[in-house]
């Protein structure tokens, strides 16, 4: 049985409640790779040649994970959530700016997950009573959101939705390859660059990153948090990434139509289930970057506060332009990362102190990691499909990488000068 914890806010998690290994990062992290987005996603990577798309999926799973687990070190390092994490890089305020973002995009992910779930529920029931399903939808990712992550690895996912998961995406991805992969090699397309399809892959594993350390803090070690979040994530991305390009469809609505021929409905029942852990992740987080701002707002009113507007932006919204949102998301966060592995990683040596992101004495803004993630996002955007001087008859670098590298390079030698400056200015 999983104890009766508090509601864990921004507090470092104690010794005592850090109860989950590797085997159920492993579990919680290839659940949250699992989803409908994700085969939507994968299907835009039929404009790249297939063994283009084939590479562009393993090496974009594969890194992003990488990078996604390191960023979740930090948090089971120091038993920290997220926006707690990147305080000693950015500073107070600078972490209050990432987290009001954090929780704009985490709205936008729920309300999408609320339209997919919708869609999958009125297709598999014949009930087209949209705002209802929307609310009940609500109400159930709301109720996940009170429960907290332990309940839903240890009591949900280890005993029961995440074996019914692993069975039916083994049933469509074999059914995808039977019926779909000669046609798959034989059309896709010439138009999408490599590097364009590695920014589509990456963008997934990358989302998850301002979420990461909400769930990692609970690590009984961080090795074992480390290894089952690279390992959980890039397969399951593979796999759905993979099993989009075979399905080679854009729109939302045909893959569930197609996903419910497949053993009259029970996969689609089944997506439905894993979806709503998706939601879950994304209502949960943003209610604890909330309490990043405001500490003393109560945890469970701001899970059921996000909930109620996700599930009245779902009855408003429709589900295009996604691939835009994909690419959105890399713009803010991909920069941002980078800088805080540099941060963590490279000039603290993997070692941050307690009062570097408690107490009276933190520091208010870090302009160098500003400047750093503002420059990086900036290039994300001008080198993205974002641009308004993209050019896509040109060949390109895609966006995903040198952002992420402009950005960590620049906050070194901002860095490296200002401590050099600091030396000279004393030896005067």
């Amino acid at each position: 049985m999983v104890p009766n914890l508090p509601q864990w806010g921004i507090d470092p998690v104690p010794s005592k409640h850090r109860i989950l290994g590797a085997f159920d990062y492993f579990i919680l992290w290839s659940s949250l790779g699992v989803g409908l987005l994700v085969f939507s996603a994968g299907s835009f990577l039929s404009d790249a040649p297939f063994y283009y798309a084939i590479l562009a999926i393993i090496l974009g799973s594969i890194a992003g994970s990488v990078l996604l687990s390191l960023t979740g070190k930090i948090g089971s390092d120091n038993a920290v959530p997220s926006f707690i994490g990147i305080r000693p890089a950015f500073g107070l305020y600078g972490s209050y700016l990432a987290a009001i973002l954090n929780i704009i995009q985490l709205i936008g992910w729920t309300t999408f997950e609320i339209l997919i779930l919708s869609k999958a529920a009125q297709q598999l029931t014949n009930i087209h009573v949209t705002f209802v399903w929307n609310i009940l939808f609500g109400i159930i990712i709301a109720l996940f959101g009170i429960f907290g992550p332990l309940f839903l690895v240890k009591q949900w996912l280890s005993k029961f939705a995440i074996w019914i998961v692993y069975g039916s995406s083994i049933i469509i991805l074999v059914t995808l390859l039977f019926q779909n992969l000669s046609s798959v090699i034989a059309e896709t397309g010439k138009d999408m660059s490599f590097f364009v399809a590695l920014d589509i892959v990456i963008a997934m594993p990358i989302s998850w990153m301002p979420l990461v350390s909400d769930y990692n803090r609970f690590a009984k070690t961080s090795r074992g948090a480390l290894l089952g979040t690279l390992i959980g994530f890039s397969l399951t991305n593979i796999i759905f990434y993979f099993g989009g390009l075979l399905f080679g469809l854009t729109d939302i609505s045909s893959i569930i139509v197609s996903i419910q021929a497949i053993l009259f409905g029970f996969v689609l029942l089944v997506m439905i289930v894993d979806e709503i852990d998706n939601a879950f992740a994304d209502i949960y987080s943003a209610a604890i970057s909330s309490q990043s701002i405001f500490q003393n707002l109560n945890q469970r009113h701001l899970i059921i506060g996000f909930s109620i507007v996700s599930t009245i932006l779902a009855t408003l919204i429709s589900i295009e332009g996604y691939e835009q949102f994909l690419l959105l998301i890399g713009a803010l966060f991909i920069p941002l990362f980078g800088v805080l592995l540099t941060d963590y990683f490279v000039i603290k040596h993997g070692k941050y102190q307690n009062d570097m992101m408690y107490g009276n004495n933190l520091t208010k803004i870090g302009y160098p990691a500003i400047i750093a993630w503002a420059i990086g996002a900036l290039l994300y955007y001008l080198l993205s499909q974002l641009s308004p001087i993209y050019l896509s008859s040109l060949p390109t670098i895609g966006s995903t990488v040198p952002s992420l590298i402009a950005s960590s390079l620049l906050y070194l030698l901002i860095t490296k000068l200002g401590l050099k400056f600091k030396v000279a200015k004393n030896a005067i």
